[in-house]
């Protein structure tokens, strides 16, 4: 990203942080007033007052005036407002004329709507919203020609009734009561329809949210959409390429091979074949967004915004840290575009334990579903000391340390553990492996050591008839001779396994520079345990003609459609191409908040995956939640591949001769 520009943007945050200490970004519109009831219009009596109409009523007189915005100070006789029915009964009376161009602050009474005009409308724009004539409006309101239109007025609009479309859903739906704690969600699930559906049924709910007691029509039967082979999914109103991969567990390319007209983009109501035996075959978590749910969510990262100035080229925690952000960020709108409600706070925990002490301790951090951050393990144990007995969940975004120690049921370690990636690549190796020779490259420092006793029984049990040969180094480095020596009694009928237990730069030359230049003739593969940033100075070519395969916690195909809308996103948003730091702030909090939308138990909510971390929650053996989320990777030539189920069998063969 430029600097100036990322210098720019971030001096605006920290300002934020600088004067108020935490940033509050509101990611929702609010929250629209409850539903109203059915109304009924009432002529004002001679000696009537607000007051005395409120009392006979038993409502306030501020709910009469909230009926009654046109009305300034008192009524006078024979004045025509709208009151309670209070002979409503919501089971008898569904109604079922055409809402669909009523705002939220209308109100409808017998065949007529009532609306406050607000702001900028014009009379034209009211004549064009609610498809009318100026002789209709000015003959049902007098008072326009004399007054003219103004903002606070009420003004009264007949009901366009469709004859034919109600005598239609009087066919083929049903009044339906709405209960405590049910949601659009809910009952769009209850009668096997989608949400948007549920809302062109009822389309005051659209604008003005679901309340108990409201009566809603609802299918009087559910259709079968799916057969043996496919279920048909509608596309709703802000569905994407992204989401409905993720919903069904499927990639873009199987998606569009089964609805070609996809290739023109997703549009809303088209209606799409889902593979079954695809959803069959994984347990995919599906992400379907109640519009009714809110959630509140805090951010603990390390700004350090109590410095006077920025070095980006040199600071590489502030880039982690604002590449992290932004990250988040067009997670948040994408979520929120999508109808889910969140309210964001940001905390500076400038990278000091003290302070991350001082932030977890206060009471409303309690009051978040979720707390994401911080980043580095030792200021991560001290906010888990302080919410260790409170509800949210806190969040371990990148670091792949052992997070055991940590005594903590609602810690959720999000990247794998070094353990964890071992233990993957060491089962594939165990579930592969035939007949080839196995060597085991072993370096002299204690992570070696470790990683070595870890695999060393597993390997020497796969190869009972033939002794598992063991390569180390002497005074620091591998004599090229043990390699040539090696070469020169291969068994060329044969493909040899050899396994790295370390990722010290020095040892990692010395290995892949040999087997790097082995003649093609030589049958071999590689196995790493992890891939750090000291693979970087390998060359490509070596880690291609070794075959190298590796398990690692993020892979981005940079090709998937997934990824290309991030990237536009991104760019359009930031003026530069998103970092891997960026792509997992991305992630991280798209995943969770999704996640949190359906349910706050984490576990056996089923696999995801985002642009670069599948997400796939287990218990850890200290009792928090662990991601279990591993992707292994293999050079096909100088491409790099994720192994699948499919290919489980490959690397049996993998680098045997033509």
């Amino acid at each position: 990203m430029n600097i100036k520009l990322r210098t720019l943007i971030m001096m605006r945050l920290l300002r934020f942080f600088q004067c108020l200490l935490f940033l509050t970004l509101f990611l929702s519109s609010g929250v629209l007033d409850a539903q109203e009831k059915k109304y009924i219009t009432y002529k004002v009596k001679e000696g009537e007052s607000i007051e005395s109409i409120a009392k006979s009523l038993s409502v306030t007189p501020y709910d009469l005036l909230k009926l009654n915005p046109d009305v300034r100070d008192n009524v006078k006789a024979d004045d025509l407002i709208v009151i309670p029915n209070k002979s409503y009964d919501p089971l008898d009376n569904v109604s079922s004329e055409d809402l669909s161009q009523i705002g939220a602050r209308d109100i409808v009474v017998d065949n007529f709507i009532y609306h406050e005009v607000v702001t900028k409308e014009t009379i034209y724009s009211l004549l064009q919203k609610y498809q009318i004539s100026e002789k209709e409006l000015i003959d049902n309101n007098t008072f326009l020609k004399s007054r003219g239109l103004k903002v606070g007025q009420v003004i009264k609009i007949p009901l366009l009734i469709d004859l034919e479309a109600i005598e239609e859903k009087d066919r083929n739906t049903q009044p339906y009561l709405v209960k405590a704690k049910e949601t659009k969600y809910s009952i769009s699930r209850q009668f096997g329809i989608t949400i948007e559906y549920l809302e062109q049924l009822n389309p005051k709910i659209a604008e003005q949210g679901l309340q108990i007691d409201d009566v809603i029509l609802v299918p009087k039967e559910v259709v079968e959409t799916s057969d043996e082979d496919f279920t048909v999914h509608k596309v709703e109103k802000l569905e994407t390429m992204f989401s409905l991969t993720n919903m069904y567990g499927i990639s873009s390319e199987e998606l569009i091979a089964a609805n070609p007209e996809l290739a023109d983009g997703v549009k809303e109501g088209m209606l799409l074949k889902i593979p079954n035996r695809v959803k069959a075959e994984k347990d995919w978590f599906e992400d379907i967004i109640d519009p009714d749910k809110r959630l509140k969510i805090a951010m603990m990262l390390p700004f350090k915004a109590d410095r006077d100035s920025l070095d980006f080229e040199n600071d590489r925690l502030l880039n982690i840290t604002s590449d992290f952000y932004f990250g988040a960020l067009v997670a948040l709108d994408s979520l929120k575009k999508q109808g889910l409600s969140v309210h964001t706070v940001v905390y500076d925990t400038e990278n000091d334990v003290r302070v991350s002490d001082r932030l977890s301790r206060r009471p409303e951090m309690r009051e978040y579903d979720a707390v994401i951050g911080p980043l580095f393990l030792s200021n991560l144990q001290k906010v888990s000391n302080n919410l260790n007995s409170s509800d949210p969940l806190l969040v371990s975004p990148i670091s792949s340390k052992d997070h055991s120690m940590i005594n903590n049921v609602n810690l959720v370690q999000d990247k794998a553990s070094i353990d964890q990636l071992t233990d993957e690549m060491l089962e594939y190796i165990k579930k592969t492996h035939e007949s080839q020779n196995l060597i085991i490259i072993k370096n002299t420092t204690d992570k070696s050591g470790h990683i070595y006793e870890r695999i060393q029984k597993d390997i020497e049990e796969l190869s009972a008839d033939n002794e598992v040969i063991v390569m180390e180094p002497k005074d620091g480095y591998i004599d090229p001779e043990l390699f040539r020596v090696f070469r020169d009694t291969l068994d060329r009928g044969i493909v040899n396994w050899f396994l790295v237990t370390d990722d010290e730069p020095a040892f990692l030359g010395d290995v892949f520079n040999n087997l790097g230049v082995f003649p093609e003739v030589d049958s071999l593969v590689v196995f790493g345990f992890e891939k750090s940033r000291n693979y970087s100075k390998i060359d490509n070519n070596f880690l291609a003609r070794v075959h190298f395969h590796y398990p690692t916690s993020v892979y981005v195909d940079m090709n998937s459609t997934e990824y290309k809308s991030f990237e536009s996103m991104y760019r359009r948003r930031y003026g530069a191409l998103p970092t891997d730091y960026s792509i997992e702030g991305f992630d991280v909090t798209y995943d969770l908040l999704m996640r949190l939308a359906y349910n706050s138990d984490l576990i056996g909510q089923g696999k995801s995956q985002r642009l670069s971390t599948r997400y796939n929650y287990i218990e850890n053996t200290s009792g928090s939640i662990l991601n279990n989320g591993i992707y292994l990777v293999r050079y096909d030539g100088l491409e790099l591949k994720v192994i699948d189920q499919s290919e489980e069998s490959k690397a049996a063969t993998e680098g045997s001769m033509p």
